[in-house]
């Protein structure tokens, strides 16, 4: 398995912040492997709670279910998640109040499908290809979440 891991701090509160994150219906407005999000099933907040998810990774698309294993309001989120085509893996969001802002943290540890073959890939190149999109769904989420409401007059 391959662990990937980022971190940055938020200039939101940690509540604004997981719920966001725990707004499944919302992910493919930020994470950019997130091309839909088919269902939810299960209270959004509950050990065993399953998503129904269309993700393009590496020029594919693929159709899969994640599972929520572990959550702790408002400062952890950890999901598993499988493909139909063999690979898993496990996305864990740690929050942490700093201030008035939060600092994130985000891993991802995965396995890809093909034994060897996709350990040497996976170190070619797919590896910084993760690195890139967590980067960059990063970004998109910061940017989501400091979107300020319009003022009513």
């Amino acid at each position: 398995m391959t662990l990937v891991r980022m971190a940055e701090h938020l200039d939101v509160p940690v509540e604004r912040v997981f719920e966001l994150v725990t707004d499944f219906k919302r992910y493919p407005e930020w994470n950019v492997n997130y091309t839909e999000i088919r269902e939810v099933v299960g209270p959004p907040l509950a050990v065993g709670t399953r998503i129904h998810a269309v993700m393009r990774l590496l020029g594919r698309t693929m159709d899969g279910w994640g599972e929520i294993v572990e959550v702790d309001p408002p400062r952890m989120l950890k999901f598993k998640g499988t493909s139909p085509e063999g690979g898993s893996n496990t996305i864990v969001y740690h929050f942490t109040r700093s201030g008035i802002g939060t600092d994130a943290e985000v891993e991802i540890e995965y396995e890809l499908p093909s034994g060897i073959l996709g350990q040497i890939a996976d170190r070619l190149f797919i590896e910084r290809s993760v690195e890139r999109d967590m980067r960059h769904s990063n970004e998109n989420f910061k940017a989501l979440l400091q979107v300020r409401e319009p003022v009513h007059a």
